[in-house]
């Protein structure tokens, strides 16, 4: 027997060989994402995983002489976790479905994209502040919890105490103004005694794009 080979059942295995195609599928693999191509990269994902578990199944396992019950256990196997990828991806990489809405997703995002805006040159800024929308900003980001109306019913209001204001509700005008409400939005409600759930926004947004939020929200005051 020699240093890069073994014998197993009359059977001889060039581990150097098989090393060096192990290496070679590694490579590949990790250049595929580089490319920035869906398909190649889950090809080069999934297709050459296969491949490398195959080789060292069929070599470093010695399964390639072991019963067949084996390797239906493994085809079984890696069948269903293509099944489980299949079901699950869909609801992962979306935000959004036929019965359902990804909030958490939705803010971040919008967080994200407001950040990256900060930090663009001056007059870039101005055409965001331009095409700043305060009513889609409040849907997704404020609706998690006060509700795409305003009105305090967002998906997390049932697990928030206290829960989010209603903008709807006259009562709640009867001890705010507009200073308050931008205050809120800007520095949290803990800044004027309230909720600390009611995090700071000044990170995300620009006081023009915090503005355009306040006076979004004093529209939803009911007119009296």
């Amino acid at each position: 027997m020699s240093d890069h080979q073994d014998h197993h059942d009359g059977h001889q295995v060039n581990y150097k060989k098989i090393y060096f195609i192990l290496l070679g599928l590694l490579v590949v693999s990790v250049a595929g994402p580089f490319l920035e191509i869906l398909w190649v990269t889950l090809l080069t994902a999934f297709g050459i995983a296969i491949v490398k578990a195959r080789l060292v199944i069929n070599n470093f396992m010695h399964l390639k002489w072991e019963k067949r019950l084996v390797k239906w256990v493994l085809t079984t196997s890696l069948l269903l976790m293509g099944l489980m990828f299949a079901g699950v991806a869909p609801d992962v990489m979306n935000h959004e479905g036929n019965n359902w809405e990804n909030l958490a997703a939705q803010a971040a995002v919008a967080r994200g994209v407001a950040g990256e805006h900060e930090e663009e040159e001056a007059e870039d800024v101005v055409e965001v502040v331009v095409g700043f929308s305060a009513q889609s900003t409040f849907t997704v980001v404020c609706g998690a919890c006060h509700g795409a109306a305003g009105d305090g019913t967002g998906a997390a209001a049932a697990a928030l105490n206290p829960r989010p204001a209603s903008f709807i509700d006259p009562v709640f005008w009867e001890t705010r103004d507009r200073d308050r409400i931008l205050t809120v939005i800007r520095d949290g409600a803990a800044a004027v005694g309230g909720s600390p759930l009611m995090v700071p926004w000044r990170a995300s947004y620009d006081d023009e794009q915090i503005q355009a939020l306040t006076d979004y929200v004093m529209s939803l005051r009911p007119n009296e």
